[in-house]
């Protein structure tokens, strides 16, 4: 039961604030539950998870929209995206490229098995050319970056980063990486979702504005 409302923010938003009619929520989720469990379960069972529940999220609205409300949003079409084995080698010619192109964009997350750059299409070939063909696992020279500058309440207000996220979501908009230096967030995204993704997001913060009085 838990697992499957984890994996649904709308319903722990809804659980945090109060607003859920536990009933009609415990016969929609019955259906999930039950094939999740490979067994029938009672109603009456899921509004006692529901409620037992509820301490288990926390909501606070009216500090996400202050956040949001002081953030400023920028788009960018001209982006790369270079993905490597995490190995050795990789990791000392990527320190390379970070001091050879340290005045141009680019960016580096590094996972566990793989080393992503994020950098400008300009030196997209350049970039790669620089690492020997069986270190690259993939790449993605066509790409739209946001660049989302927040205030530094961003760093202690949890949810800022997910109201986000949640309205790329519900639009169908997938991100593709995602960054976070301090203040600054970055959502990588395909080109072709640039121009919505800056839209949706531009929304929300105008929206975030009216709600806080804010004219930033």
């Amino acid at each position: 039961m838990r697992q499957v409302v984890d994996l649904d923010n709308t319903l722990q938003d809804s659980l945090a604030r109060g607003y859920a009619n536990l009933s009609a929520l415990a016969r929609s989720l019955r259906p999930t539950v039950e094939n999740t469990l490979g067994r029938k379960v009672d109603v009456d069972t899921i509004i006692t998870a529901l409620k037992r529940m509820k301490g288990r999220y926390t909501s606070n609205p009216k500090a996400v929209a202050d956040v949001l409300a002081k953030s400023i949003i920028t788009v960018r079409t001209d982006i790369s995206k270079l993905s490597l084995r995490r190995t050795v080698s990789a990791k000392m010619l990527t320190r390379t490229v970070m001091s050879q192109y340290k005045r141009r964009l680019l960016q580096v997350l590094e996972g566990v098995s793989v080393i992503v750059i994020i950098h400008e299409r300009a030196i997209h070939e350049r970039v790669k050319q620089l690492f020997p063909r069986q270190y690259v696992v993939a790449e993605k020279p066509d790409l739209a970056a946001l660049f989302i500058k927040s205030p530094i309440e961003i760093t202690t207000t949890p949810g800022c980063v997910t109201a986000i996220l949640q309205q790329l979501s519900r639009r169908g908009i997938n991100v593709e990486e995602i960054l976070s230096c301090h203040t600054d967030t970055i959502l990588v995204v395909a080109i072709e979702d640039g121009g919505r993704a800056f839209d949706v997001i531009s929304q929300l913060i105008n929206s975030c504005r009216r709600l806080t009085g804010s004219s930033h």
